[in-house]
């Protein structure tokens, strides 16, 4: 038992090794510049052992998207408040808050990794933080209209990485949510805007 458990933190390691040297040369240039033969010389493995967990990089950079996608936090459902604007900014500033401490993987990922990473996240968004009023008359309308809040959602975040998080995670989400689902209501916004 003891050998496999070895094992076992010796595989993960070796990923964690994989995965950090990855993003360490996408941060430098995109994937499909990116060889085994350099990936494995940064991370210190050998070719094979690349092989043995991995087809190629492409593989490898999925495992790293389903990674930050499925840790992804989500508010304990029991202790929602009855007030929707404000459990969506505890959602959100839970979220915020993950983005920020990832920042190098989701600006990586956001900027130079697989284009369908934005909208896997998106999907992933919107399964965690149902939007209040999906279930409306026409769900067809309320789901893409959440479609075009998240994306733009999105945009903001990648701004909001970019720039340096000039604003705090619960500032940010109560801007965002401000921007995305409450645009009629301007002091938020001006509030922003003065920071």
């Amino acid at each position: 038992m003891i050998k496999s458990e070895s094992e076992s933190r010796r595989v993960k390691m070796t990923k964690r090794l994989l995965k950090d040297a990855l993003m360490d040369l996408m941060e430098e240039k995109p994937l499909a510049a990116v060889s085994v033969t350099d990936l494995c010389n940064l991370a210190d493995v050998n070719r094979s052992t690349f092989y043995s967990y991995y087809n190629d990089t492409i593989e490898l950079l999925k495992e790293i998207e389903n990674d930050v996608i499925e840790k992804i936090p989500v508010a304990d459902a029991k202790g929602r408040r009855i007030d929707l604007d404000q459990s969506l900014i505890e959602d959100f500033t839970l979220f915020f808050g993950y983005v920020r401490k990832h920042a190098r993987d989701f600006n990586v990922l956001l900027q130079t990794g697989d284009v369908h990473f934005s909208e896997r996240l998106m999907e992933a968004v919107m399964q965690r933080f149902p939007k209040p009023g999906q279930e409306a008359a026409y769900p067809l309308l309320a789901r893409w209209g959440y479609i075009y809040a998240t994306s733009g959602v999105i945009g903001l975040m990648r701004e909001w990485i970019n720039g340096g998080f000039p604003l705090e995670d619960r500032a940010f989400a109560e801007l965002v949510l401000q921007m995305s689902f409450r645009a009629n209501d301007a002091p938020l916004l001006q509030a922003a805007d003065e920071k």
